[in-house]
């Protein structure tokens, strides 16, 4: 006997720093002894490790991932008497419903040929149902086919991406290049705006009305200011999300568990307290700063 096997996707996100963005970033810690004796190679992957985590937290505390992910998820809805089918999606904000299918069964679901007819917005799905579900004739459209009247229990199954893209240069760019090459197409759509994150030579550029959903070729509409090298972080993330990131990682490296000397006024060495003591601190920051983005159940 077969089981019965959930289509449902369990996406994780892309991490919100690169190691050279954390590097850049005046936290004043010291990560080159994360691993006792190793070389820069092993601290290097200690540190992404905890930008790793410190990402997994952020999404955590959000209850949704916030970097651009490729879903399926399947419910039931009721059919509106306006003729529309509205679903709300587990994630947001909504890029784009790349698939859906419809029925009265599970065993039995019709596909939408051209989800594009949907109306997006940011946290719902407008499907017009009454449209796509009638059959054309010469005399007109025939309502014939599953469901006879509104508010019938329909089960659906959609594709859709959302969240904010978040990827890395797959190859260097040379300053005057009027197009990117990235690691991933998730997220990005003509006409939006993305962030370069590379240090001193940091720029924000908009994606060309020419360029294909889901390509890692990406057009600009004006040539870059300044060369880039592959593994540089191109995201439209809101910047609050990065400085998050960079914060919790911060917290991450502090539970580590260092001894430091703490300077009274009087510039006497009194004690030794754990470098963690101030964590509390730090993640109370980063749940302040990601309040706007945390998904209500």
């Amino acid at each position: 006997m077969a089981n019965a096997i959930t289509p449902i996707t369990r996406q994780f996100s892309q991490p919100y720093l690169t190691l050279q963005e954390f590097k850049n970033a005046p936290t004043a810690l010291d990560y080159g002894n994360l691993v006792v004796g190793g070389n820069q190679a092993a601290q290097d992957a200690e540190l992404t490790n905890a930008i790793t985590r410190a990402s997994s937290y952020i999404d955590q505390f959000c209850n949704q991932i916030l970097g651009a992910t490729a879903d399926t998820e399947q419910q039931r809805v009721r059919i509106r008497p306006d003729g529309t089918i509205r679903f709300h999606p587990k994630y947001n904000p909504i890029v784009a419903l790349t698939a859906f299918s419809y029925g009265y069964t599970p065993l039995d679901l019709t596909t939408v040929a051209d989800p594009s007819v949907a109306w997006i917005e940011e946290q719902e799905v407008i499907l017009p149902y009454a449209q796509i579900a009638l059959n054309q004739s010469s005399q007109g459209p025939l309502g014939f086919g599953y469901p006879s009247s509104s508010r019938a229990e329909t089960f659906i199954r959609y594709s859709y991406i959302n969240g904010w893209a978040n990827t890395t240069t797959a190859a260097s760019a040379t300053a005057g290049a009027t197009s990117l090459t990235l690691s991933d197409g998730l997220g990005i759509t003509a006409g939006s705006s993305l962030r370069i994150y590379d240090g001193a030579s940091s720029e924000l550029v908009t994606v060309a009305s020419s360029y294909t959903f889901g390509s890692t070729t990406v057009p600009l509409t004006a040539a870059i200011a300044y060369a880039h090298a592959a593994g540089i972080s191109v995201s439209n993330l809101p910047a609050a999300i990065k400085e998050a990131a960079i914060l919790m990682t911060s917290a991450y490296l502090k539970i580590r568990g260092d001894a430091s000397m703490v300077m009274d006024i009087t510039n006497t060495p009194t004690n030794q307290i754990t470098g963690s003591s101030g964590v509390g601190t730090d993640i109370a920051h980063v749940q302040q700063i990601l309040k706007p983005f945390v998904r209500i159940r």
